[in-house]
């Protein structure tokens, strides 16, 4: 592994050049000015990148400090293309590299992809000539060429326009099957040491252990039941020395001689460690070299360059299995929910749709994936949108799509990866449209049940007052002049009124009443609603005290209805002779500004009435208690087809009834 030093500029490209550069190299970013004693006392710098626009005084001096403590070091300018060819004109800045921006992720990698290799074959940066004049540019396209370092066959020779490293590290970096990887890594170290045979070891994250993966040269048993533990001498003593270990830089004591059998029995004389973040992962044992003699201390250099870039590209290759891993297993997860997930990317591409929302959406996945938000059904799309960002996220909203054909449950909310930073939006959906149906049909259903409930009632309330028309209309050919039969009339009178109110009430709960609305009078609405209960019961209108204010507005409503409405309402009132009934009419205020006219029932509350006196406007509650009236929950039926409102409430030993009606504009008024 390679390390970079960014000294970080406050671009919007700045954090696509540190990914890009964390692709190769270890990354630390480097404020201009910053003390670099704490930073870099103990940790060596391959590549300094520095941003260049602007060029300031505090970037060129902590760009000489770092280049004082590291001078092979090489230098990577990131720069528009037109500062980087003002600075080739004017001579400002002699980079070994200029890496141009802005640029994709792919083109960044592209131009990455030279430096790192020119770094990792051992490449130095330009230093000064002795006439002071910098070295010449060199473009991020322009592989570098590194001299022949070593001797003998054995050395990396120049072939070409690339050394022998520089192909073979792109063999490396070309696939991403670990299989593949380690031959080609073996390959590659035959061809680096001239070796007549080796041995690779790699330690599996399942057992621990050190295992041959590869080998030449070893007997088939070794290859087979070979295993180090990471406490083993040889695989203990590479973690401690992290280089090279040959026989001749061992020591004579009991260690040393623990290391060299273990070394010997792998048919090696040289192992060379390959370290993932600082953890030993693999062992190379290269055996003695073709044409005799001992390795050149280039040669173990190349191994060892060599091993670290297997390594390095080891670790990219497991992770990217892993990805795979995951993703494959979120795939199955996805494809297996019974819940859609729909997410958005960056670029406002559709990244995610499994099959349920494929399904639910009628569209195929290929015709939503890699999509933008129009190939959703509206609204879907714009609320996706708008939790990118606006970040308006919604919670178990219900909404119709397909012309309110499929109706659905939907929830967005904003993706963030383990920076915080946003990377997108995600849509989990459900539907609905079963469950409506269900609950549609099941309150239908409640609702008939209860209308039948209300209709045998009133059936049987229905009885007494026909049996007394039925009774008087077998006297009335013969009692015409009766004196009681007079009596027995001004009865039945009554009781057709009572069932007239019973019919009345029994219509209101079962259907919307009819409406015939009118500019009307309040005054007007109260006389229609007293006469009613007069005609019900003379007596009881004595008990019943109207006040109106002054000056009252008129509303628009049907008066028989909301009449009926309000002589419910005090037919409940007057009760069992409990007190008077005082009905009132005034203009309310309200919150808004609004100023509704409000006429409001007082009568005198029930013992038997339960705390909650609102539950005497639901039908359901009423059917409970066959004691109750009608009256209430009628009345409110009639009062919502009406445009109007009805509240109930207890206070003072009292019971309230407030019938809340918009006022009608009078244009005199205006």
């Amino acid at each position: 592994m390679i390390t970079a030093a960014l000294i970080s500029g406050k671009h919007e490209w700045a954090e696509q050049v540190r990914s890009a550069l964390a692709r190769y190299a270890a990354v630390f970013d480097v404020e201009p000015d910053a003390p670099l004693g704490s930073v870099f006392g103990h940790v060596p710098v391959d590549i300094v990148a520095l941003d260049s626009d602007p060029l300031t005084d505090k970037v060129i001096t902590t760009l000489r400090q770092i280049q004082d403590m590291y001078p092979n070091s090489v230098t990577v300018c990131v720069a528009t293309a037109e500062t980087a060819e003002r600075a080739r004109l004017d001579d400002l800045l002699a980079p070994d590299f200029w890496l141009i921006v802005p640029a994709a992720a792919v083109q960044l990698h592209a131009q990455l992809e030279p430096i790192v290799a020119f770094v990792t074959a051992g490449g130095r940066r330009a230093l000064p000539s002795a006439s002071g004049t910098a070295a010449a540019l060199r473009d991020a396209s322009e592989p570098a060429v590194r001299e022949e370092h070593g001797s003998g066959a054995g050395g990396f020779a120049t072939s070409g326009s690339e050394s022998s490293l520089y192909r073979l590290i792109k063999r490396l970096a070309s696939g991403l099957d670990l299989d593949e990887l380690f031959t080609a890594y073996c390959d590659a170290v035959q061809e680096a040491t001239r070796c007549v045979s080796y041995c690779l070891l790699w330690r599996s994250e399942e057992t621990g252990r050190f295992t041959v993966v590869r080998a030449e040269g070893l007997a088939p048993l070794l290859q087979r039941e070979c295993a180090l533990a990471p406490a083993d001498p040889l695989p203990a003593c590479l973690q401690r020395s992290r280089g090279i270990i040959t026989r001749e830089s061992l020591s004579p004591g009991p260690e040393g001689a623990r290391v060299l059998r273990e070394l010997e029995m792998l048919g090696g004389v040289m192992a060379a460690p390959l370290f993932c973040q600082a953890a030993l992962r693999g062992i190379m044992a290269v055996g003695p070299k073709v044409i005799g003699g001992p390795y050149t201390t280039g040669e173990a250099e190349g191994l060892f360059m060599l091993s670290s870039s297997a390594a390095a590209a080891a670790a990219q290759t497991e992770l990217h299995q892993q990805l795979e891993a995951r993703n494959k297993y979120i795939g199955q997860v996805l494809s297996t929910m019974e819940s859609g997930v729909i997410t958005l990317g960056m670029d406002a591409k559709i990244r995610v749709c499994n099959p349920y929302a494929a399904a639910v959406l009628a569209r195929r996945e290929d015709e939503v994936v890699g999509r933008d938000i129009r190939a959703l059904p509206s609204p879907l799309g714009d609320y996706l949108h708008a939790c990118l960002t606006h970040g308006e996220e919604r919670s178990a909203e219900e909404l119709g799509i397909l012309a309110n054909q499929v109706i659905l449950r939907i929830s967005t909310r904003r993706l963030m990866d383990a920076r915080g930073v946003l990377i997108g939006s995600m849509m989990l959906l459900e539907d609905i449209t079963a469950e409506r149906a269900l609950t549609q049909e099941r309150r239908k259903a409640e609702r008939n049940e209860v209308i039948t409930q209300i209709v045998a009632r009133v059936a049987h309330e229905l009885k007494n007052p026909l049996a007394t028309v039925y009774t008087f209309a077998e006297l009335m050919p013969d009692k015409l002049e009766d004196p009681e039969f007079q009596h027995l009339a001004e009865l039945v009178r009554r009781d057709v009124h009572r069932l007239d109110d019973l019919v009345t009430k029994l219509m209101s709960l079962s259907e919307s009443p009819g409406s015939d609305q009118q500019v009307v009078q309040i005054p007007e609405i109260l006389r229609l609603a007293i006469l009613r209960v007069e005609q019900l019961d003379e007596a009881a209108v004595l008990r019943i005290v109207s006040m109106l204010s002054a000056d009252l507005p008129m509303v628009r409503v049907d008066p028989n209805v909301m009449a009926a409405a309000i002589s419910h309402l005090l037919r409940f009132g007057l009760g069992d002779e409990r007190g008077q009934v005082t009905v009132e009419a005034k203009l309310q205020n309200s919150a808004n500004g609004e100023r509704p006219v409000a006429i409001v029932v007082r009568a005198p509350r029930d013992p038997s009435l339960e705390d909650d006196p609102a539950a005497l406007l639901d039908p359901s509650y009423v059917l409970e208690h066959p004691e109750i009236d009608l009256g209430p929950s009628a009345s409110q039926r009639m009062i919502e087809s009406q445009g109007g409102a009805l509240e109930v409430y207890c206070e003072d030993g009292s019971i309230y009834f407030r019938v809340l009606l918009t006022p009608y504009p009078d244009p005199a008024r205006m």
